[in-house]
């Protein structure tokens, strides 16, 4: 597999480096001796034109990394000529045939040229206009003329206008002089429409709108319809779960990456709910980021630091460094975290089996999180069609890990048997992770290549050891292991091509998953495992779009087939081994109209288990409550219809799911003994529906945004010894308030509210959030300080009770949401990354 991913390397490179560019330097010289140039430089192209009618035609320009036709084009600017392209054959002439042309110069009192001033040509007699033109980069004009004689105006934005009689032909230089009357600010003031229907999904453009101003991408997010991004970075959207999230093509791996990513670089957002086939079959939405294009050469760099208080202080460090040139980027980047974590936190667990138990734990924990990360790359671009590049990735965690006291409060048959004092120790290292991309991004023609191959390896251990001390029941020691080690190897190349009126997409994508798992417990209490998974997904996919008028249509078709291999103690199981052939395919329809625009979508997905829940070990939480694996648990197929409209600024947003074997965390006796276990299990059906209004209008320097949500699950429990809890609407409230106070202060006032959720086999209580927000920015926007307060009232909250067969557990947590925060960010000669990798397996690398 290493060898085919290198070889695809070179062979894309060496397509790339065969594309034929034009960098030439043109300073005062004729049309015609240019293209007479651009003919004798190249073979790609055969350009034919009339000398002498464009030889009157004077050009300065400086061409680098150009196209022929694009190389035309830039030396036609404002003059009256076109230029005509049949396949490899180029055809340049003037637009204005006559016999005679006005030739001059404007120039302003120290001689130097006026660009881009309007040149007028009018009749002797009555000053009417005959025609006119616009002056190059060097002062120059010529314009076609049939009189002997005409008035020559010329006017330029800062200059007296200067009007004089002239012969036609070559006139000399004309002299303007300054205007010297102070002009007053010009306002011009529009509305632009919040959301447009983008070529996949939602669009909402971040560029010179309020939100270019509120500090990172991730603040972006918070702002965006149905996106919702919780207070550890975490980013969901609404009735479609976790996101895959890019930023110019490259997939983001960490939340970091988006505090990164500074507001005013980012040029617009596309949601995605209904991904077509290019997309991995698991993959349910998208975020796409895009920035703006910058040029920058030299050193560049961004140092972020943020601090915030809940019960304990917080810290976030960040250093980035990069040097650029016209071709290419190298970059790195460290960053330090120490993140505290405290919950207020009170379990209920309730089981019918032998006897009615019940048991109260109240576990209140607090420990702190330190991680060190680094990350390597370059980028070169040939040119603007053909690049390629690589980034290497490093993350380790250390000192992760708690010590908590707690007890429990043992009730059989409503009357209090035991307590029980507990002592917890674990310490659980995530690391090291490594994370190697590589792509290739290429045209020959009007085939485009895009080859993207990825390389991850994940470890990590946790050690627990529990001291359970009672007078009432027998005292225990328990101490257990657990570790496991990840590996995957992808690589995805996809080709593209223009097809009658649209374009076709084909590619494929491979996908091999390594992943060994082993837990001990040394008292003999569960049953030890040693598991390994091998897992390879070969897929195939073809998508084509045609514009159809104001229509324009969508279609595709994705085929996966998965090999699942399952090892216990080094031997192959039969039964938990699987083979999977499937079919996905996707089609949408588009209208744009005026302010109207609406997009319907039909697509199959799937929902594959991670591999933490295919494990077959069982984790001792205590002595009433073991969770564990399910090694026989089966992929899910999602059969989804979705349908987004907008108009001006108002979205809706309303669909269906229906859910085939869907995978449900639940809870059983455990061999019928008095303990709850969890795992997953596949249910029969679930149906979810799912709509969302979102209105976002523009009062001046006051910019609210308002929505509402609505989801309802319909799970169907036939043939399971679990009852559901009955289906019931579920309703959230969010409104968001931009304030402008000034051009460099921007305030934030977020609040949402969501309504209790019925949720198959879950109930949530209702919860609550308010947050503000206060930012600056100095220096031409260099620095930036922001102050922020989350969760003003406390109120966001983790309430909600599961139901199994024959049990429940109740949770009641609070995890210090609430905090104050500072955050401060300095910038120079920054110019954002060329990297264009889009990374290989995404969807496996979230399953790991």
């Amino acid at each position: 597999m290493k060898k085919i991913v290198f070889n695809l390397m070179l062979l894309m490179i060496s397509m790339g480096m065969s594309a034929q560019r034009i960098t030439r330097q043109y300073n005062n010289v004729s049309f015609s001796a240019a293209l007479k140039d651009l003919n004798a430089k190249q073979d790609k192209y055969v350009i034919n034109f009339v000398y002498d009618e464009l030889e009157d035609f004077r050009v300065t320009k400086s061409i680098r990394n150009q196209s022929v036709p694009d190389a035309i084009m830039q030396l036609i600017g404002f003059y009256p000529i076109k230029m005509t392209q049949m396949d490899n054959i180029i055809v340049v002439e003037c637009t204005q045939k006559a016999s005679a042309k006005m030739i001059g110069r404007i120039v302003d009192k120290h001689s130097r040229p006026v660009d881009f001033a309007n040149v007028a040509l009018l009749n002797v007699r009555d000053s009417s206009f005959i025609t006119g033109g616009v002056t190059n980069e060097n002062g120059q004009f010529v314009i076609p003329c049939e009189a002997r004689k005409a008035i020559v105006k010329v006017s330029c934005v800062g200059y007296q206008t200067a009007s004089h009689l002239y012969e036609t032909g070559k006139i000399g230089n004309i002299t303007l002089h300054e205007n010297t009357v102070n002009l007053k600010g010009v306002t011009i003031r529009a509305i632009r429409n919040s959301f447009k229907m983008g070529k996949e999904g939602l669009m909402v453009n971040i560029e010179n709108s309020d939100l270019a101003k509120i500090g990172t991408a991730t603040d972006i997010l918070r702002e965006l319809p149905r996106v919702d991004v919780g207070s550890d970075g975490t980013v969901n959207v609404f009735a479609k779960g976790t996101p895959l999230i890019y930023i110019n093509n490259k997939q983001v791996r960490s939340n970091t990456e988006l505090e990164q990513l500074k507001s005013n670089e980012v040029k617009s957002v596309e949601l995605i709910t209904a991904p077509g086939a290019k997309y991995d079959a698991t993959v349910q939405s998208v975020i796409r980021i895009k920035t703006i294009k910058k040029q920058g050469e030299g050193w560049s760099g961004e140092n972020y630091a943020q601090t915030s208080y809940n019960k304990y202080w917080a810290g976030y460090e960040d250093l980035e460094l990069g040097y650029h040139t016209d071709k290419l980027e190298v970059f790195g980047e460290a960053w330090l975290i120490s993140m505290p974590h405290s919950f207020e936190n009170t379990l209920t667990n309730q089981l019918n089996g032998s006897k009615e138990i019940t048991v109260v734990q109240a576990c209140p924990m607090a420990y702190r999180t330190k991680s060190s990360d680094a990350k390597v790359g370059f980028d070169y671009t040939f040119d603007e069609s053909n690049s390629l590049g690589m980034t290497y990735e490093y993350d380790d965690a250390t000192g992760k890990g708690y010590t908590l006291n707690n007890y429990q409060e043992i009730f059989e048959n409503g009357e209090r048997i035991g307590y029980i004092d507990r002592f917890l120790d674990e310490r659980t290292d995530f690391g090291p992770t490594q994370n190697l991309n590589a792509f290739f991004l290429g045209k020959i023609g009007k085939l485009g290549i895009d080859f993207n191959g990825t390389y991850v390896s994940k470890k990590q251990s946790r050690d627990m050891s529990s001291t359970e001390t009672s007078d009432d029941v027998e005292s225990r020691n328990v101490h257990t292991r657990n570790d496991q080690h990840s590996k995957m190897l992808a690589g995805k190349l996809m080709f593209s091509y223009p097809i009658w009126k649209g374009s076709l997409h084909i590619g494929t994508e491979l996908t091999s998953s390594q992943i060994k798992g082993s837990y001990v417990n040394e008292e003999g209490l569960v049953d030890a495992s040693n598991t390994e998974i091998k897992e390879r997904n070969l897929a195939g996919f073809a998508e084509y779009a045609m514009p159809l008028g104001d229509l324009s249509l969508h279609a595709g078709l994705r085929y996966e087939h998965v090999w699942s291999d399952y090892y216990s103690f080094g031997e192959w199981q039969e039964e938990p081994s699987r083979k999977y052939s499937n079919w996905y395919p996707a089609i949408s329809l588009s209208w744009n109209k005026n302010k109207w625009s609406a997009t319907l979508a039909c697509t199959n997905k799937t929902k594959r288990p991670n591999y933490s829940s295919l494990r077959n070990e069982v984790q001792y939480d205590n002595r009433y409550l073991y969770e564990g694996g399910n090694p026989y648990l089966r992929p899910c197929v999602i059969s989804n219809i979705d349908l987004n409209v907008v108009y001006k600024w108002l979205s809706l947003n309303a669909g269906y799911n229906y859910i085939d074997k869907p995978i449900i965390w639940t809870s059983t006796l455990y061999h019928g003994k008095d303990i709850i276990f969890q795992r997953s299990l596949n249910f029969s059906n679930d149906q979810d529906l799912y709509a969302s209004l979102v209105a976002e209008p523009r009062f001046g320097w006051y910019n609210p945004m308002f929505e509402i949500d609505y989801s309802q699950t319909f799970l169907s429990t036939a043939g399971f010894d679990i009852e559901g809890i009955a289906s019931k609407p579920s309703f959230r409230l969010r409104c968001n308030n931009r304030f402008d106070i000034s051009k460099t202060i921007k305030a934030y006032l977020n609040m949402k509210y969501r309504t209790s959720v019925h949720d198959g086999l879950q109930y949530t209580k209702p919860y609550s959030q308010m947050d503000i927000r206060l930012s600056k920015t100095f220096c031409k926007e260099a620095w930036q300080i922001s102050l922020f307060a989350n969760d003003l009232f406390r109120q966001s909250k983790e309430r909600w009770t599961t139901y199994g067969s024959r049990t429940s557990i109740t949770k009641n947590c609070y995890e210090y949401y609430r905090c104050v925060g500072l955050v401060v960010r300095y910038r120079f000669n920054t110019a954002n990354s060329k990297y264009k990798g889009i990374g290989a397996g995404n969807a496996e690398k979230n399953r790991l």
